[in-house]
């Protein structure tokens, strides 16, 4: 058996935040790095962020890579890992954060070297919704397909993500599936304390950036289709980002003015949700979708397109409804349950919140099971 608190790792990342002084993205690092031997952390950076070259804080050695390019971005990350392993010798694992261009550089920096390369997946990357519209893309997810065949090793944040690897003909035992952790303490309360009233407004809930893959106008038209039907329903929008005002006009055209409620991005998610029925997601493709897990864990049902972590964290019929991307008839048809029988929602709630506290980690297991996923590539 392995020991990983010897466990010696390179990990090439986008991480920023990391850092910066007295962030969580810090916090979680220094967290991984105490359950470690060594930790070195390579970002991605440019030369206007600002960044110092080299951090140590405790057993965390962190680098930024500022350069003027993502080009340079790669060699310089690639010259920092080579240098690390020329310096200190000895068995590694090299992490990249994707299998894209984190993993170019991963791969040369292990080839030829005493270590071993594993990736990490946190989103549906194989996805031809999402990742392989435009040639670049293309480009990049057949170098990934050849790259995940490769690796020594693989952590995945869904069964849904390990099944499309599995279908590349990637190795199962190469892979390691392990959600995203998230701190779920202030859902669970609400989820705890919860009063589930009989009739009534029923208000529908979406929180998340406002991007093109969440699918936001499909979710503005459901809503109208249903808000017909059920003068006594409210949807409110949490977030922010670039298709606000279309979703606006949108909303205008509509006539729903007095029925759909935006807020402005909050980090007290936790009390929106305590005030709202019904959490609702539209994505086109999500990686696991750690808001779906939140929104259980305050007892709420969760109405969502197959994406993430549906089938696992979200169970159609038994704490929500599941319903294929794209298909808004039955998404219409998946809000009208709740309306018509509203006892489902205190029911399916419920589960929902009991379901979230058997499938979530504490932090201490989380990190645990995190560093045995690197060390897992490591021969024995």
């Amino acid at each position: 058996m392995k020991d990983e608190s010897k466990l010696r790792l390179i990990a090439i990342s986008y991480a920023k935040r990391a850092l910066e002084t007295g962030t969580r993205e810090r916090a979680r690092m220094l967290a991984y790095a105490e359950a470690m031997g060594e930790y070195h952390l390579i970002v991605f950076t440019r030369k206007h962020d600002g960044y110092p070259a080299y951090v140590q804080d405790g057993n965390l050695h962190l680098y930024a890579t500022n350069t003027r390019t993502r080009l340079g971005m790669m060699w310089q990350a690639f010259k920092i890992g080579r240098r690390i392993l020329a310096q200190r010798g000895g068995d590694w694992v090299v992490s990249s954060q994707d299998p894209f261009e984190t993993s170019v550089v991963g791969s040369a920096v292990a080839f030829g070297n005493c270590a071993t390369h594993h990736i990490q997946i946190h989103g549906d990357v194989f996805n031809p919704r999402s990742y392989q519209v435009s040639l670049l893309q293309r480009v990049r997810a057949t170098y990934g397909h050849l790259a995940v065949r490769r690796a020594d090793g693989i952590r995945v944040v869904s069964s849904r993500i390990k099944r499309s690897l599995l279908s590349l003909g990637v190795s199962e035992e190469k892979i390691t599936v392990l959600p995203i952790f998230s701190d779920i303490t202030a859902f669970k309360a609400v989820g705890v304390s919860r009063n589930y009233a009989v009739g009534g407004r029923v208000s529908f809930l979406y929180v998340g950036r406002f991007a093109p893959e969440k699918n936001l106008p499909f979710l503005i038209d459901a809503f109208a289709q249903v808000a017909v039907r059920y003068p006594n329903t409210s949807l409110t929008l949490v977030g922010g980002g670039s298709l606000q005002k279309v979703l606006e006009k949108q909303i205008t055209a509509l006539g729903l003015q007095s029925r759909v409620t935006f807020i402005p991005w909050t980090e007290n998610v936790a009390a929106i949700m305590a005030t709202h029925d019904i959490f609702c997601l539209t994505s086109n493709h999500e990686g696991w979708g750690m808001v779906l897990v939140e929104a259980a864990a305050a007892g709420m049902p969760v109405i969502t397109t197959d994406v993430g972590c549906a089938g696992e964290c979200v169970r159609s019929g038994e704490t929500g409804q599941v319903v294929l991307v794209g298909d808004r008839d039955h998404y219409v048809q998946a809000m009208e349950v709740y309306l018509k029988n509203h006892s489902l929602v205190a029911t399916e709630g419920v589960r929902g919140h009991k379901l979230a506290l058997e499938t979530t980690l504490d932090e201490a297991a989380y990190i645990t099971q995190l560093v045995e996923s690197y060390a897992s590539c490591v021969p024995r």
